[in-house]
């Protein structure tokens, strides 16, 4: 056991740093990456010295029960993210609401333009639906996401009457919250972002009353994906459980 943590530790650590080279230190949410290295490589440690066989059976009991349980829960969340990676509506979309993401002065991120690159796939194969580009300017950001994610678009080739602005919103509920002031009333509307915010998009737009939208998943970054995956339990969380 004291070298599968030891192991463990490192490849936290070795990811951490793969991270920073890769993406720079975007994230705040990184650093969960040394404080798990550490903890294993501390657990490495305690089981190394025999911590825990000096600790009363009641008590060694009461700790295997409750990280089993914490880590069932961990998985079935994880499934349902990952589940949520998986849909896709079967009738074309009367709009699309493409969610923002980070603007760099270079251009739309990584993660939003894999959002963007699919809501082209799909209004190629269904060219009567109409794009909702969803996003306003955040403290670091040269413009707002809307506008970034419309340039991108219309330079693909996408007519700029098929594509609307909703330029105020600053998190994924005021995504939702704003954009469907775009939408009629009945319209079906399809919710684009990367496989792993599917989920949590959808019980989102459930919660404020969507009744006719579908997920529609983009693909995700493969280098920061164990991070976002993570992330969104996290998220997943708070917005199913905590917050009401």
């Amino acid at each position: 056991m004291p070298v599968v943590c030891n192991i463990a530790g490192f490849l936290c650590l070795i990811y951490f740093i793969l991270l920073l080279v890769y993406s720079g230190f975007t994230s705040l949410f990184y650093l969960i990456w040394l404080l798990m290295s550490a903890g294993f490589l501390l657990l490495g440690r305690l089981f190394r010295i025999r911590f825990f066989q000096h600790l009363p059976v009641p008590v060694r009991v009461g700790m295997i029960l409750f990280l089993s349980v914490c880590l069932l829960f961990f998985l079935s969340v994880e499934a349902m993210i990952l589940k949520g990676a998986l849909t896709m509506p079967a009738e074309p979309q009367d709009y699309v609401i493409v969610l923002g993401a980070h603007v760099r002065s270079t251009g739309p991120s990584r993660a939003l333009a894999l959002r963007l690159d699919k809501a082209y796939e799909y209004v190629l194969e269904h060219p009567g639906t109409i794009i909702i580009v969803s996003g306003g300017q955040g403290s670091n950001e040269p413009c707002t996401e809307s506008s970034a994610m419309k340039q991108y678009l219309m330079e693909k080739g996408i007519a700029e009457d098929q594509i609307l602005e909703e330029e105020h919103s600053t998190n994924t509920h005021e995504n939702l919250i704003f954009s469907r002031k775009l939408i009629p009333d009945g319209a079906s509307v399809g919710i684009i972002s990367n496989g792993f915010h599917i989920c949590r998009a959808l019980h989102l737009a459930e919660t404020l009353g969507y009744e006719n939208a579908s997920g529609i998943p983009a693909r995700s970054d493969l280098a920061t994906q164990p991070t976002n995956l993570l992330r969104e339990f996290f998220a997943v969380v708070k917005d199913f459980w905590l917050i009401r």
